[in-house]
C-alpha cells in the first residue's frame, strides 16, 4: 500500500464514533463478506440478511455500503497504528525495534485476521473523498513509522544500505504477503513467522567470510 510521506496528524474518522454491538455485529459480518466474495459482490441486501436485519434497519447504521467499508477501513489501520505504535514504544536497539515491527503488524492481523484482509484488498475500493482521506492519512502513519525505524538504524550505524526505501518496501511487502496466505491454528504463529522475516531481512541468507 505506497503512500506519500506526510507530517499531518490523520484526522478522526467519523464513522467509528458510536459503537453498539449490533453496529458491530454488522460490520463483522460485512467484513467476512467482503473478503469471502469481494466488496463489488455484496449489496447492503446481502449484508441486512446475514445479519438477520432488514434493509430499512440496516439504513439506520449505515445508509451507504462505502460507509460500512470506510468504517472497517479506517478502524482497522487506526488500531493497527496504536498496537504497532505501543510494541515498538521504548525499544532501542534499531534491530530489535525492526524485529518488533514484524512481530507486532503479524500478531495484529492474526487477532483481525478478516477486518486485515479487508483492509488490505479493498482499500482500493474506497472511493469517498472524505473517508478514503482519512483512511490514507492513517495508512502513511502507518508506514512512516517503518521509515523512520529504517533511517534511524542508518543513522547509528546498525543498518547499511543505499536504498533505504526499497528496504521499507520490502518489510511491508513481506508482512502483506504473509497476511494472503496464513491461516490461524497451523503449528507456528504469525509472530514467529514474522521474525523469521525480520532475520533475513538483518542478516541474509548468504554466509558470510566463505572460504
Amino acid at each position: 500500500m505506497p503512500a506519500k510521506t506526510s507530517s499531518r496528524k490523520p484526522r478522526r474518522a467519523r464513522a467509528p464514533e458510536h459503537r453498539t454491538p449490533r453496529r458491530d455485529e454488522i460490520l463483522d459480518v460485512a467484513a467476512e463478506l467482503f473478503a469471502e466474495h469481494g466488496y463489488e459482490a455484496v449489496s447492503l441486501t446481502d449484508i441486512a440478511q446475514a445479519v438477520g436485519l432488514s434493509k430499512a434497519t440496516l439504513y439506520h447504521y449505515f445508509d451507504r455500503k462505502e460507509a460500512i467499508l470506510g468504517t472497517i477501513v479506517v478502524t482497522t489501520i487506526r488500531e493497527l497504528n496504536a498496537f504497532v505504535d505501543a510494541a515498538v514504544a521504548g525499544v532501542e536497539p534499531p534491530e530489535e525495534r525492526l524485529a518488533v515491527f514484524l512481530e507486532a503488524q503479524a500478531e495484529f492481523f492474526e487477532r483481525h485476521q478478516t477486518w486485515f484482509q479487508v483492509l488490505l484488498t479493498r482499500f482500493s475500493s474506497l472511493t469517498e473523498p472524505k473517508l478514503r482521506d482519512v483512511a490514507v492519512e492513517w495508512r502513511v502513519k502507518y508506514e512512516n513509522t517503518i521509515k523512520r525505524i529504517i533511517h534511524d538504524g542508518i543513522a547509528a550505524g546498525a543498518f547499511a544500505t543505499a536504498s533505504p526505501n526499497s528496504v521499507v518496501r520490502a518489510v511491508l511487502a513481506s508482512l502483506y504477503w504473509l497476511a494472503r496466505w496464513y491461516r490461524p491454528g497451523g503449528p507456528r504463529r504469525a509472530r514467529e513467522i514474522a521474525r523469521e522475516y525480520a532475520n533475513v531481512l538483518l542478516y541474509g541468507v548468504a554466509v558470510r567470510d566463505r572460504r
